[in-house]
């Protein structure tokens, strides 16, 4: 890979993902939303920075007007976090930004398209076949699904490469979302008392720098329609995580493992192949949990927080 267009290129995932390509020496046109922050990725070397808004991704072709790159990278998307997944006019025209970046991809001769999906959708499936009336928030992960279907198909009929990367939790420095990993390591380092369901649930995590390094190898590698998971080859039951958060980092905590009721369903990891990426690219996660929850606490405690 020479050149690379990653949209979202200024949030916690594409910056890292920029960070990333641009040490290898990729070079890499960063699409950002118009007057963005973009402290993460501006002084990064062999980067263009492209504004567009998400609502003009229609017209992203023109904006990048070189031709050529080898993967488009699709990360931009609004309500991922917070109250705004529970919007339904932003999680509809997030699908329609995501089709509309597929066309770019194709206008662009770009060959290779990515997009980041979510294992939140597998967890609004499995919900949906029981009689549980869904939380508005849900309404993300029935448009990641929606607009992974579409775009899938719309690649399709442009001859362009799909390439589907089911993200299971990224955490790491950088991230200010409200996010499980980032939220509880800043609660402990500040003192203030963690209360969780009981934890039997599966779950799964990724260093920020592996999740990166997997989605670079899956844009030179990754086989076209194929889905991969984004994550650790070793799931497990959420409070082994919760207990390695805790002993890391403020470990005579007593964290409330039970206080609050797991209303949601437990997913049988078994449905994903973790070693997915592995297999078909070479790449294996690095980082292990006890030593991102490290780096991260670092990270905060350098930032003003604990």
């Amino acid at each position: 890979m020479k050149r690379a267009i990653v949209t979202g290129a200024n949030g916690f995932v594409g910056s890292a993902l920029c960070r990333e390509l641009t040490g290898q020496g990729i070079a890499v046109t960063a699409v950002v939303r118009e007057h963005a922050n973009i402290d993460s990725v501006k002084d990064l070397d062999n980067i263009s920075i492209i504004e567009c808004d998400l609502s003009d991704f229609k017209n992203l072709a023109g904006y990048i007007g070189e031709p050529g790159a080898d993967v488009f990278y699709h990360l931009a998307w609004i309500g991922s976090a917070g109250d705004k997944r529970g919007n339904s006019d932003i999680q509809i025209n997030n699908i329609k930004y995501t089709c509309d970046t597929v066309k770019a991809c194709a206008e662009l001769q770009c060959k290779r398209y990515v997009f980041a999906s979510s294992i939140m959708e597998y967890e609004i499936a499995a919900l949906m076949n029981t009689e549980n009336v869904p939380e508005i928030n849900t309404l993300y992960s029935s448009a990641k699904i929606a607009a992974d279907y579409m775009a899938r198909t719309i690649a399709g009929d442009l001859k362009v490469d799909y390439i589907r990367a089911v993200i299971s939790n990224i955490y790491g420095p950088g991230e200010s979302s409200p996010r499980l990993v980032n939220t509880s390591i800043r609660k402990l380092l500040a003192g203030e008392h963690c209360s969780f369901s009981e934890g039997r649930q599966m779950y799964d995590f990724i260093y920020i720098t592996d999740a990166a390094k997997a989605f670079v190898k899956l844009g030179e590698m990754g086989i076209s329609n194929r889905t991969y998971y984004i994550g650790s080859t070793e799931p497990k039951q959420l409070r082994e995580f919760l207990m390695e958060i805790r002993d890391v980092v403020s470990p005579q905590a007593d964290i409330g493992l039970g206080e609050i009721p797991f209303l949601g369903v437990s997913l049988d990891y078994g449905e994903f192949d973790v070693h997915s990426v592995q297999k078909d690219t070479g790449f294996t996660p690095e980082v292990a949990f006890k030593d991102g929850v490290r780096m991260t606490a670092e990270w905060i405690r350098g930032n003003g927080n604990g």
